[in-house]
């Protein structure tokens, strides 16, 4: 976005009313949110009282396309933490409880006992570990019987 001809305050209402539509040169929230935020340091929104500061909302929603809901949202940042940038995606992730030695245990365990049902299956391996001291059986000694079957017929616990 080319910013050598900014509009000052005054000059924005007359923008805004014109009815050519706007073609904005940036692509993406990699080039849009900088702008919006050089916009709003420019005109010193924070400082701006009510009806002021709807002329820079209004123009960044006609410049960018974006919602008013977006923009809020992009002002609501730009007042809390004085930068206009995007949140990053953070995935939950469960903790994985067992690996895949613990998967390819189980499996052996279950082909060498005959698919057993879960409850007896997870009997087998509580004695392997508690009785007969086998370390390899530390994590499966308590495992549910619910995730058994699933571990033996698809290959993978959850």
């Amino acid at each position: 976005m080319d910013d050598s001809k900014w509009l000052s305050l005054e000059q924005i209402p007359a923008f805004l009313e014109g009815a050519e539509p706007v073609e904005f040169a940036a692509q993406g929230r990699k080039e849009i949110y900088p702008w919006v935020e050089r916009v709003l340091v420019r005109h010193e929104y924070a400082c701006q009282g009510k009806v002021a500061k709807g002329l820079p909302r209004r123009y960044v929603e006609k410049m960018t396309g974006l919602s008013r809901a977006q923009v809020t949202r992009l002002i609501k940042s730009y007042l809390a933490t004085g930068r206009v940038k995007a949140t990053e995606y953070k995935r939950h992730q469960f903790a994985a409880r067992y690996t895949k030695n613990d998967v390819g245990l189980l499996a052996d365990v279950d082909k060498a006992r005959g698919n057993l049902s879960g409850p007896a299956t997870r009997r087998i391996l509580e004695r392997e570990y508690e009785v007969h001291g086998i370390a390899a059986y530390r994590r499966l000694a308590g495992i549910s019987s619910a995730q058994i079957l699933p571990a033996a017929r698809y290959g993978g616990l959850p």
